[in-house]
């Protein structure tokens, strides 16, 4: 392990061993992935000579197998007495339960259940030794597992390594506390810079990288680099909430990662230098040596003649002597076949002699050789016979006849005693023996019995004499033949020499001319030779010469072009080494960005290189440096796209050590990887697949490339060796150890991931083993894309024509690029002179000759091409609008996770559009018809699925981004729109004195003409001119029409031209004419600012002027239409809203179609999945229709889901045609995205607006149930009502609390069931109205309504629209007469009629005041910037504020500042408490001490935990999770859960709650302090329901009534009150002093005097002492005092309107067991000039406080 000792590591070593070495020290690193905690703790472990213990992830570990390693563990330490270290990081977390074990071992060292028996045994066993050295006893089993335990917890010591980030940490602290209490914690912080610079310049010190100043330039960069990716990284979550880390790991990677590089890098451009300088060294020498040629030739010629003339000399000499020659060798001739005739006679004569004597030889050899066989005493064997045998006798007396002795027995022992016997007969003359003597013998050897065999039998010794005998017999007898012949044979040699010696003679003569002559055929053969080398030289010469010009021909044009190759590769090898430290930065730091992050970092990176003078090239980009052309355009042949930031990606997935993870949410990386590795048979797997390790192991034994799909924010354990390519050498073979055994590593394995979740957080932990990179498509991207798609489907022979020159130009370039490097080779490996190679010279000019018709070929291709780009372009509009209008779309799904939809779907519907557009052969219309048909049907298609609260935000962002791409919105308005003038520091001019223009206007409009210069000269205009502007038929105004400030009213601007009007310089002239002077947009801005509650209005206005009337108005979601857009492998999503209910609609569909009956339909929950899986299994070959209801409740099985849905899609063929998938869901982040990406989508909820209800429910209506009844035209009236009606309900909601205190979740069912119920009592031809009225108010609709308040405003609606009153034939839904039932007879009229009723409803129409619009509208406008904010990039400001924890404190301490310690009843004014005579305390006294126990209560609750937060942020106790969501809570200004649960109801942010508060504990203070007050602040009762009660006893008590016939008589006193002048009043308040505000007021007799009231939805009329409408604007206006006197069976006038009275503006609550809500107080009847159905509609109502 190679490691950097800068000050933070040994630090950290330090504290990591000091914690081992302690007794039973334990430790928790925390940092995050990659900061080192591991490899320190490895170290430090080794320094203390401990053991460090991991466990070993692999498929499948799960809690048995974690339990089998800590048993491993425990017999390391407890059993074998072994220091050990347990090195544990989260990443090895499984399932949460491993925590419990080691929290168990921190805490006690023991971890219940487990061992086993018999392992428990095996422990005690083991230990027992041990245990009795230390003196316990052997059977005491108890004491010997205490030992081991104790052993374990002496031995072992545990090291956690954990990632603070995310919640995990935090959230594991507090659930096993031992891991902070029982651990030494050590913080691994960022590294500092000097450790960044050590680590990189120790790694540069060995490297070959330049001078020691480059190095130490180098490794600086490296710092900075590596901080300026952190800050990226920052800013990146900050403004795209995409999360990317980067840790010491990367780091390392960056410095590896560039040396390894840097020698590749080298070593290429070396090789390609080389390759191109040998080239030109060789067109060089061919010049030189055509020069050298030149002469030589010249030279050679004269020369030549000579040469030839001496040969032909030689020639004719040489002729003459071989004549001579020739005669001699006649005669020689002739001699020698005289000569060989007599060698054969006399050879022949010798054979016969020979023939002859090789008769006797063999029996003479043999006779010889059994001589040999006697010795001594083998012949006096013989000798010692007195009488021999015959055969014995017989043999002596023939040899002694041979050798001539008397054959007697006596001579024959004599001759046998000789000295010299045997030697006489080897040297016996055989050659002379006399005839005589051959008589005599042979009556010896003619005896029969004269044999050796024969005689062997009597004597061995005689046999071998025998044999001598017969072979001198026979000898003697071939000898008298051959003699005459050896004679012949004499004289025959003799004769032959003198023959030969004449011979001899004669040769040696014939020898000697012979000699003379090859003497003079050499000189002549030299000389021949040497004409023949001339000639040669010639022709060498000249072909070398003609090769030459062929060469020099062939390579003129490349000398040019090598010589700026090999200058090209000097300057790159000059600038290497910046240039490819920037590209190693790039491929190790910033593929998880988007484009303008990586261009911004490379600007810095290469301008920093620039200021350290490191070499860089100039506008160095990672493409010029890592790519290869010829690469590039093969990858983009496999379906790469051919923007900058796509071939960026492929080069960081094909060149960086780390396997890539792409994040591909359109499946572009996907398509690309399986067409580039398809020839390499690539494995497709996910981490869902069953064999999916299995196929793993076996592709890297293979080495096969593999593709991990669809994985999600964690990869799983098991991969970790693969990722960090733990790869090493066994027995000479390179293997990786997966799970439990080791395979072979194979070198062509390459690993690829995908996940098409559009913005994963992946944790460091996976950053680090990765190179992350941002597959998402570019808009030039897609750009691309669309254009090729448009002009295949509108000009598909130019398509066509130029995908074959793309592809034709491809291979040419390719074909060029191949010949030249085939050129070059050949050049290179040539050896020798390149002229003497003629197979090589042919092979270049060849390839020139190819080369030039390829390059001719080329130029006009790329010629053709750039026609066909010109025709191409024109379409371009149509592919920009759509690449725009993609990614509005793909950020929908920021909005919300179910908005969906994928790059196939949308080129699907995008190319479907311009297939089914109208025609048009004129080109400018037809484009113009593309983009309005394209644009339209996105739009519908799109927002269909969308809620209708995000179709404006989807048209709106639709509008703008078409608008920016034609510069009609320039992006400083387009951020001032969204967020104001923030940031914005400078000083407001004073604001003029007029009552109209308020401070908050008067800032807005100053910042807007300050950063906007579009608006100069605003703020002078606004008080001297009109100030408005106009969008469709509504005015939107800055200030009044008429002042007495205005002056005349200025001239009229000229027109505006389109796009942005140049700004004008102020001359300080009142313009005015806004409307006029500004662009549609800008008036937007101008709206926003002036009249916020109507920019959801104006941008409706603003959608319909710039794209149409379709874009404001929700498209058609009826099932036929929605079926037409589906397939057999196309589901159909609903995406529901609370309440609605997709089921009767589809079932009155599919009846419609016929499939009634083949519906399978299923509610999803627990246990459902499988019954699911099977239903659509079997239904998609039966061809039936199966409905998965409620898929959100199923959210384990939605994998499955998934998986089901994509096999259907990849086997289309298998799937019955009529078969069709339909699903429901709430949205839910588990709903699989390729799901909802390749589906039809629509949401199920009521459209938003009267018109589009109306229009949705004419829709599903049919002609036959609308037209043909027997009621005719009341009939269709009282249907139009009801839907009306039901349009009127849906629509109220939106109106918050004036609509309905609850919101209920009508639905089209309602609907349904109301106009069934119509049809069913109305078929008789008679209308019962009480029975319809109560079935609809009641039940149909009132079932749903809980509250009372609402039953009765359902109850008041419903009299409007469904009564007999509304059949009259001039009866108006409104006071506008706008809405009404019309008198049209067809169902496509009243259809008709409802396009054209407004877009905006008018409160007027629900019965609400324009305020109700006004509250309305300002949510919308800010839900409306806040949805468009989200899917915004967020602007970073400069400079470094508070931290968040230093906001919290202070907060913390200011709140503990305001609040009282708590109210001490001990300070109560004692005669409250007193008893009346019947010794009952005031029931009102009794409440004042229920109020303070609450709010002392509370009081602690809040001081509590308001000191315990600072101590959690001072790090003195746990954040614990109570105090966590305190801390969320005021980071957000929201009052924290744990005081609202002590509380009373508030809807007030932090701030004011805060204060109110503290007003509420001083209006209880002074009460206790002082006595009960004139009048009750009534809001600032924990319980005011228990005030009134009390009372109303005290009245109860003092007139003896009985309390429950008591009840409250309300009366206006013409005085307001308001608390917190009261309390600041009291503050000043001297000894004794009556309040100014109490002395208004008079003391009523009975009952009691409240205030701080507040009226909703209607105001006071002091002057009339009425209720009346509110002001415009006015939203809560104070009720004036109010008297509540407790009157006897009180009956309130009919004519006063029952308003009730709520604690806070949320109006709902828990249904309590009075039947009211809890939030409900009581029923004020106040005086009205009007009917109490005009209030109930308005929704009016008193509150005690405000939300503000």
């Amino acid at each position: 392990m190679k490691l950097v000792f800068f000050m933070d590591a040994i630090e950290h070593v330090s504290r990591i061993a000091r914690m081992i070495r302690q007794q039973r020290g334990n430790a928790l690193l925390v940092g995050v992935g990659g900061t080192g905690k591991q490899s320190l703790t490895r170290l430090a472990s080794s320094i203390c000579d401990n053991k460090c213990f991991q466990v070993e992830l692999r498929r499948g570990y799960d809690y048995a197998a974690f339990h089998d390693d800590l048993k491993k563990l425990y017999t390391l330490t407890g059993v074998q007495n072994q220091n050990t270290v347990f090195l544990f990081t989260d990443t090895q977390i499984v399932v949460e339960e491993f925590l419990e074990d080691i929290n168990n071992i921190l805490n006690s060292g023991e971890v219940p259940n487990l061992f086993e028996p018999d392992e428990y045994e095996m422990n005690i066993i083991g230990c027992r030794p041990a245990a009795k050295e230390a003196g316990i006893a052997e059977g005491n089993r108890d004491g010997i597992y205490e030992f081991f335990i104790n052993r374990v917890r002496n031995n072992l010591h545990i090291v956690l390594c954990m990632s603070p980030v995310g919640n995990a940490f935090r959230s594991r602290c507090r659930m096993f506390p031992s891991l902070v209490n029982c651990c030494t914690i050590d913080w691994f912080t960022e590294w500092p810079a000097d450790a960044l610079l050590s680590v990189s310049k120790s790694a540069f010190i060995p490297a070959d990288i330049g001078t020691e100043e480059i190095k130490i330039k180098l490794a600086e960069m490296c710092m900075e680099i590596h901080t300026s990716v952190t800050a990226a990284a920052d800013r990146f979550y900050n403004e795209l909430k995409r999360r990317y880390y980067t840790t010491p790991t990367s780091y390392l990677e960056l410095i590896n990662l560039f040396l390894s590089m840097l020698v590749d890098k080298k070593k290429q451009i070396l090789l390609s230098r080389d390759k191109v300088k040998n080239g030109l060294t060789k067109l060089l020498e061919t010049n030189q040596l055509i020069d050298k040629m030149k002469v030589e030739l010249v030279a050679l010629e004269p020369e030549l003649v000579k040469k030839s003339e001496a040969t032909n000399l030689l020639m004719e000499k040489l002729a003459v002597d071989q004549e001579k020659a020739d005669a001699v060798r006649k005669v020689v001739m002739e001699d020698e076949a005289v000569a060989k005739v007599k060698a054969e006679e006399t050879q022949a004569i010798a054979d016969d002699a020979q023939r002859d004597l090789d008769e006797a030889m063999p029996a003479l050899e043999a006779a010889i050789k059994a001589l040999d066989s006697l010795d001594s005493k083998d012949i006096s064997e013989i000798r010692v016979f007195i009488k021999p045998p015959d055969l014995v006798q017989t043999v002596m007396e023939a040899v002694c006849v041979l050798l001539n002795k008397t054959t007697d027995w006596a001579s024959a022992k004599q001759v046998l005693g000789e000295q010299g016997f045997l030697k006489s007969l080897y040297e016996y003359n055989k050659d002379q023996i006399p005839d005589a003597m051959l008589k005599k013998l042979k009556k010896y050897t003619d005896n029969p019995k004269f044999t050796p065999e024969a005689v062997e039998k009597v004597s061995k010794a005689s046999r071998s004499l025998c044999m001598w005998v017969r072979a001198m017999e026979l000898y003697a007898k071939v000898y008298r033949t051959v003699e005459p012949k050896r004679v012949k044979l004499a004289s025959a040699q003799v004769e032959l020499a003198g023959v030969m010696k004449t011979l001899r003679e004669k040769q040696k003569m014939l020898a000697e001319v012979e000699a003379k002559i090859a003497e003079l055929q050499k000189t002549y053969d030299l000389s021949v030779a040497e004409k023949q080398h001339l000639e040669k030289s010639m022709a060498l010469t000249q072909a070398r010469l003609r090769r030459a010009g062929k060469l020099t021909t062939a390579l003129a044009d490349e000398k040019t072009r090598w010589e700026e190759s090999v200058a090209n590769c000097n300057t790159q090898l000059g600038t290497i080494s910046g240039d490819v430290f920037v590209s190693a930065a790039c491929i190790a730091y910033y593929g998880a960005f988007t484009m303008s992050f990586r261009q911004e970092l490379v600007a810095l990176w290469t301008r920093r290189c620039d200021e350290l003078s490191i070499p860089i090239s100039k506008n160095m980009t990672l493409v010029s440096v890592l790519a290869d052309p010829y690469e590039i355009r093969q990858w983009n042949t496999d379906g790469l796209p051919r923007d900058q930031v796509s071939t960026e990606n492929a080069i960081l997935a094909t060149r960086g050590r780390r396997w890539p993870l792409m994040i591909d949410p359109q499946e572009q990386a996907n398509r690309w990887i399986k067409a580039k590795e398809a020839v390499n048979g690539m494995n497709i797997i996910k981490m869902t697949d069953g064999n999916f390790l299995r196929t793993l192991e076996n592709s890297i034994r293979l080495g096969i490339p593999v593709l991990l799909e669809d994985i999600g924010e964690t990869l799983d354990p098991s991969l970790e060796p693969v990722l960090l390519k733990q790869t090493f050498l066994s027995g000479g073979r390179l293997v990786i150890r997966l799970g439990d055994s080791n395979i072979d590593y194979g070198k062509g394995f390459k690993f690829y991931m995908t996940t098409k979740l559009s913005n994963p957080h992946y944790l460091p932990e996976v950053c680090i083993k990765v190179t992350i990179i941002n597959f998402t498509v570019t808009k030039t991207g897609l750009e691309d894309q669309l254009l090729s798609d448009v002009v295949s489907l509108e000009r598909p022979d130019l398509e066509e024509q130029r995908n074959q020159l793309i592809i034709k130009i491809n291979t040419d370039k390719n074909q060029l690029k191949a010949i030249e490097d085939r050129i070059l080779k050949l050049l290179f490996e040539s050896e020798g002179n390149i002229l003497d190679n003629e197979d090589l010279i042919n092979t270049l000019n060849d390839s020139k000759v190819t080369s030039g018709v390829i390059s001719v070929r080329l130029k006009e291709a790329e010629a053709t091409e750039e026609k066909i780009s010109v025709n191409r372009e024109r379409y371009r509009v149509v592919a920009i609008r759509g690449s725009v209008m993609f990614f509005v779309v793909a950020n929908m799904a920021e909005v919300d996770p179910m908005y969906q939809f994928s790059l196939k779907y949308f080129k699907q519907l995008f190319n479907g559009t311009i297939q089914n557009s109208e025609k048009n052969k004129e080109l400018q219309r037809r484009l113009q018809t593309l983009l309005q048909a394209s644009t339209i049907d996105v739009y519908r298609n799109v927002s269909r699925g969308l809620f209708e609260k995000d179709k404006l935000v989807f048209s709106f962002m639709l509008c703008c981004e078409i608008m920016k791409i034609a510069g009609l919105i320039n992006i400083d308005e387009w951020n001032y729109f969204l967020r104001g003038a923030s940031g914005v520091k400078r000083e407001i001019p004073r604001k003029p004195d007029v009552a109209w223009l308020t401070l908050p206007a008067w800032k807005e409009a100053s910042n807007m003409e300050f950063v906007l210069k579009c608006f100069t000269g605003l703020t002078r205009d606004l008080t001297a001119t009109p100030c408005w502007v106009q969008f469709g038929e509504e005015k939107f105004h800055a200030n009044p029409d008429e002042s007495q400030t205005y002056g005349p009213l200025p001239p009229e601007p000229p027109p505006l031209d389109s796009g942005h009007k140049e700004e004008m310089l102020d001359d300080g002239k009142i313009k005015g004419h806004w409307d006029k002077r500004l662009t549609p947009f800008q008036k937007l801005i101008f709206v926003k600012t002036f009249e916020e509650e109507k920019v959801t209005v104006a941008v409706t206005q603003f959608v319909k002027l710039n794209l149409g009337q379709s874009f404001i108005e929700s498209p058609p979601t009826d099932l036929p239409t929605l079926y037409a857009d589906m397939l057999n492998i196309t589901p159909l999503v609903f995406v529901l809203s609370t309440g609605s209910d997709p089921m009767g609609a589809f079932q009155r569909f599919a009846r419609e179609k016929g499939f009634h009956e083949r519906i399978q339909s299923i509610s999803l929950g627990q246990g459902q999945g499988p019954v699911a899986e099977k239903m659509i299994l079997s239904a998609y070959t039966t061809g039936d229709w199966v409905f998965l209801q409620n898929c959100h409740l199923a959210a384990s099985w939605m994998i499955s889901l998934q998986e089901l849905v994509k096999e259907l899609g990849e086997k289309p063929q298998d799937v019955h045609g009529d078969f069709r998938l339909f699903m429901s869901s709430m949205p839910a982040k588990a709903f699989p995205v390729s799901v909802l990406q390749n589906s039809v989508k629509v949401t199920n909820e009521p459209p938003k607006g009267l018109r589009s209800n109306l229009k949705r429910a004419l829709t599903e209506i049919t002609a036959s149930f609308f037209e043909e009844h027997i009621l005719g035209l009341d009939w269709r009236r009282i249907v139009f009502g009801i839907c009306f009606f039901h349009a009127i309900i849906l629509e109220r909601k939106k109106f918050g609390p004036l609509g309905w205190n609850i919101k209920y979740e009508f639905n089209d069912s309602d609907r349904e069931c109301a106009l069934l119920n119509l049809n069913m009592f109305c078929k008789s031809g008679d209308i019962p109205w009480p029975t319809l009225i109560y079935i609809t108010g009641e039940i149909t609709y009132g079932g749903r309504v809980t509250d009372q308040w609402d039953q009765r405003c359902l109850r008041t609606i419903l009299t409007y629209f469904f009564h007999p009153k509304t059949l009259a034939e001039d009866y108006k839904y409104s006071s506008s007469g706008t809405y009404y039932a019309p008198t049209y007879d067809k169902l496509s009229e009243f259809r008709e009629y409802v396009d054209q009723l407004p877009m905006l409803d008018q409160p007027e129409v629900f019965g609400l005041n324009d305020n109700a619009n006004i509250a309305f509208q300002v949510q919308e406008t800010g839900n409306l910037i806040a949805t468009i904010l989200d899917m915004q990039p967020r602007l970073t400001g400069g400079g470094a504020g508070k931290s968040n924890d230093d906001i919290v404190y202070e907060l913390a301490s200011d709140i503990l500042g305001q609040l009282m310690d708590k109210l001490d009843i001990e300070e109560a004014k004692q005669d409250m408490f007193e008893p009346d005579t019947k010794g009952r305390i005031n029931s009102l006294a009794t409440v004042l001490l229920q109020e303070v126990d609450r709010f002392n209560k509370l009081l602690r609750v809040i001081k509590t935990s308001l000191k315990q937060l600072q101590k959690a942020l001072k790090g003195f106790v746990v954040m614990s999770e109570e105090l966590e969501a305190v801390y969320n809570a005021f980071l957000y200004n929201l009052v924290p859960k744990l005081w609202a649960g002590a509380a009373y109801p508030s809807m007030k942010p932090l701030s004011s709650w805060v204060k109110d508060l503290v007003l509420r504990c001083k209006f209880v203070y002074s009460w206790l302090k002082s006595g009960p007050p004139k009048s009750f602040w009534i809001s600032g009762f924990f319980f005011p329901q228990g005030f009134l009660t009390g009372a109303l006893q005290n009245h109860a008590r003092k007139y003896g009534h009985p309390v429950d016939h008591l009840s409250f008589k309300y009366n206006i006193l013409p005085a307001y009150r308001d608390q917190a002048e009261v309390t600041e009043a009291m503050a000043k308040q001297q000894f004794g002093e009556e309040l100014e505000q109490d002395r208004r007021l008079y003391t009523p007799t009975d009952g009691i005097l409240v205030h701080g009231l507040f009226m909703d939805g209607f105001r006071w009329d002091d002057s009339r002492h009425t209720l009346t409408d509110a002001l415009p604007g006015h939203m809560n206006s104070s009720l004036p005092v109010l008297h509540m006197e407790p009157v006897m069976d009180y009956e309130a006038d009919e004519t006063d309107y029952q308003a009730p009275l709520y604690k806070t503006a949320a109006r709902a609550g828990v249904l309590s067991t009075t039947g009211h809500s809890t939030n409900f107080v009581v029923t004020v009847n106040l005086p009205s000039s009007v009917s109490q159905d005009y209030w109930i509609c308005n929704g009016a109502a008193l509150l005690c406080q405000l939300s503000d």
